[in-house]
């Protein structure tokens, strides 16, 4: 019984270690910003087109490239940190992401396509209920 005790207290103390060890070595992600985050068109379904600026930091050097949705726009070699301006158009809303070498996503951001005149609703012309 003491045995068993002991060794489980050995494993629990194992586990703790390693968990710590793992926690020590994951980095933070880089922080990411793209302005403007919203998009007005007139009408639903209309393209939008806007010139965004991404700006990202990271507490190591590294090789970043910035997508949007599958597509490769920019790329920095090396970089702790990183700013581009871009003209982009949309017609829905549009995940961008920073991606290193290997194609995994390590901060992402979503820009919003809004319509001034939504065709969920329709402006009634006349009054339910009239004096004359």
């Amino acid at each position: 019984m003491r045995f068993n005790l002991a060794l489980h207290s050995l494993s629990i103390g194992a586990l703790m270690w390693c968990s710590q060890t793992v926690q020590a070595k994951s980095e933070p992600p880089p922080l990411f910003e793209i302005k403007p985050q919203v998009c007005m068109v007139k009408t639903q379904g209309q393209t939008c087109q806007m010139t965004i600026r991404v700006n990202w930091h990271h507490s190591e050097s590294e090789n970043l490239c910035l997508y949007q949705s599958d597509t490769q726009l920019h790329c920095w070699k090396n970089s702790q940190q990183g700013s581009v301006k871009l003209a982009v158009k949309l017609a829905q809303n549009m995940e961008f992401s920073l991606k290193d070498p290997h194609k995994n996503t390590l901060a992402k951001k979503t820009i919003k396509v809004n319509a001034v005149v939504s065709t969920k609703y329709r402006r009634k012309l006349k009054t339910d209920w009239s004096l004359f």
